[in-house]
């Protein structure tokens, strides 16, 4: 059944998602070898600053900021940070210096125009100052809040967010890990079979899917 915007949207009956699931695991045998995962980070002192939103060019390290970007609520930041500082804290094995403060993305550019080098400037600073070997910038471009529960939804959660790895000593940008995703259902896009059983047919909060992003990017940098 397709999703359409006013109505409510259920997760697929159990017959068809074993059905889906049996599909998947017939298919999975001929896409077993295994690939490698990146190269560890080596031990070094890492800083994670706090979550921000870049609202102009200034701003931004990498990516593009949507038309009809919505602000992010200074709650929704502290809820992201706790979480990224859960997920860091119980699953890797590293000590972190975590940031006391939001920096002020407004003075990063200092008034000048021209985006991403000054950009990359201001959080090498950053690093600096928390006197760190690589610092890790949080950013969320865009957060839209699921509208209903967890079994049903007239519109689904979304996000679009960055993380960033940064060589405070060379400063340089090292790495960047992008997460951009809007939960669909399963009648709509029948390849989500994957992320439906993960997420146990459940729709998910926006928080949710950032803590997704955030764990894509400890895999991704070696963390």
């Amino acid at each position: 059944m397709r999703t359409h915007r006013g109505f409510i949207a259920f997760p697929v009956s159990g017959a068809l998602l074993a059905l889906l699931v049996l599909t998947l695991l017939a298919v999975l045998p001929g896409c077993s070898q295994r690939q490698r995962g990146p190269a560890p980070l080596p031990d070094a002192t890492i800083g994670v600053a706090a979550f921000t939103q870049p609202t102009a060019m200034a701003d931004l390290l990498a990516g593009y900021i949507p038309e009809d970007q919505q602000k992010v609520e200074e709650e929704t930041f502290a809820d992201l940070d706790r979480a990224f500082g859960d997920i860091l804290r119980g699953e890797t094995k590293r000590v972190y210096s975590f940031a006391a403060t939001k920096p002020s993305l407004s003075t990063q550019a200092g008034g000048r125009t021209g985006g991403r080098p000054q950009a990359l400037a201001y959080w090498v600073e950053v690093g600096r100052q928390a006197d760190v070997d690589f610092l890790l910038v949080p950013q969320v471009i865009d957060l839209r809040e699921r509208q209903g529960g967890d079994m049903g939804v007239t519109e689904s959660a979304s996000i679009m967010m960055d993380v960033f790895l940064i060589d405070v000593r060379g400063g340089t940008l090292v790495k960047r890990s992008n997460y951009d995703e809007k939960q669909m259902g399963l009648a709509d896009n029948l390849l989500e079979v994957g992320k439906f059983v993960g997420r146990k047919g459940k729709w998910l909060s926006a928080l949710d899917l950032a803590r997704e992003g955030m764990r894509k990017a400890v895999k991704e940098f070696g963390l």
